[in-house]
């Protein structure tokens, strides 16, 4: 999978194996998936045909899954996930008598729009499960202090730390150069603005596209590069279409890590509207790309931005959100001093930084 969650595992799962840690990873079987992986177990899935391609976990240990839950030993489990996978972590902590951590990833409930039942009660549903599961656990870990005070308005009274997904400053650094205007047919010298993330309803992306059709009112040569893909993103192309900006818009459709580094470097500056994220990841690595960055505020774009200093945050509205951006395409000073800014606040959040806070928190519920 290509997402938040994925990344964060992945990001510190390498950074824990590089201090001497031991780590294994139990996910549920992807069908692009293919030959072994080193720690990684995978449980039965069921790959329901829709255009989001979420495999369901089957909570049915089987091969070289089952070998490994019965042969290893652990001192925590982690659970990324509070339903299907993340009852088996219950249920291995418990048996075994292990202290159970639970990183609370994303605001379930703002995701409800995915699952074909009445609004209301899967909006219930999901609030009860995030405090049900989230009062098993013997820690909580949140992204954000935004999603701690969420959890705790749900009536979880478990201990929460904040930990958020750690900003990979090396991998920022060491992705080569590409011609990025070239591959995507955007003219060298004209204003680029790029977005980076999942195409998806609760990205708020057709704010990016009704500012962005302010902008072209001024700025016509300016282009936007989405960067992703994802279940809406033919809705996101007939929106464009409908809104007649078409000819200045790029997608790249999903691509690897690497690429998306390299597109984000090749902004003038980055833009996201997103009113749901519990962290905003990309919206760090934008700013550890030295880029400026204009956002929709959110409780979650304020914890990473200081509006002014190392980036904008404007109203949810187009003429609002096209107006930061014209301030940044208008005065390149200002967009350099922002980016040289936004680098700075990016470090302070790295992959080591944030691993060392993780770390912090399991030998609390160890020696415990």
């Amino acid at each position: 999978m290509r997402n938040g969650v994925v990344v964060s595992v992945a990001s510190f799962a390498r950074q824990l194996a590089e201090l001497g840690h031991g780590v294994t990873i139990f996910t549920a079987s992807h069908p692009d998936q293919r030959g072994p992986e080193e720690g990684i177990f995978r449980f039965p899935s069921v790959t329901f045909p829709t255009r989001a391609r979420y495999p369901v976990a089957l909570p049915i240990a089987t091969g070289a899954a089952r070998r490994a839950l019965a042969e290893m030993s652990f001192d925590v489990v982690h659970s990324n996930a509070p339903m299907i996978m993340g009852r088996v972590a219950l249920a291995c902590a418990r048996r075994r008598g292990l202290p159970l951590v639970f990183t609370y990833h994303t605001l379930i409930e703002e995701y409800t729009h995915y699952i074909p039942l009445p609004r209301p009660l899967v909006r219930v549903s999901a609030i009860w499960a995030s405090r049900s599961y989230g009062n098993e656990a013997d820690y909580i870990v949140t992204p954000s202090e935004y999603a701690a005070s969420r959890l705790r308005e749900y009536g979880v009274t478990r201990p929460i730390a904040v930990v958020p997904t750690g900003i990979d400053i090396e991998l920022v650094d060491s992705v080569p150069r590409a011609d990025i205007r070239d591959l995507y047919g955007i003219p060298a010298g004209v204003p680029l603005l790029v977005y980076a993330g999942r195409l998806a309803r609760e990205k708020n992306i057709p704010r990016v596209l009704g500012a962005f059709r302010e902008v072209l009112a001024v700025e016509p040569n300016a282009c936007l590069l989405l960067v992703g893909g994802g279940p809406f993103d033919r809705g996101i192309m007939a929106l464009a279409k409908r809104l007649g900006i078409t000819h200045r818009l790029r997608a790249t459709g999903f691509v690897d890590r690497a690429t998306v580094m390299q597109c984000l470097r090749a902004a003038d500056l980055f833009v996201f509207a997103s009113l749901t994220e519990t962290q905003g990841l990309v919206i760090g690595e934008a700013m550890a790309c030295g880029k400026a960055v204009a956002a929709v505020t959110s409780p979650a774009a304020r914890e990473i931005i200081t509006g002014g200093l190392d980036g904008l945050l404007v109203e949810d509205a187009d003429a609002p959100f096209a107006d930061a951006i014209f301030s940044l395409l208008r005065d390149p000073a200002l967009r350099v001093e922002l980016g040289r800014q936004a680098r700075r606040r990016a470090e302070t959040l790295s992959v080591p930084r944030c691993t060392e806070r993780l770390l912090e928190v399991y030998n609390k519920v160890i020696a415990g």
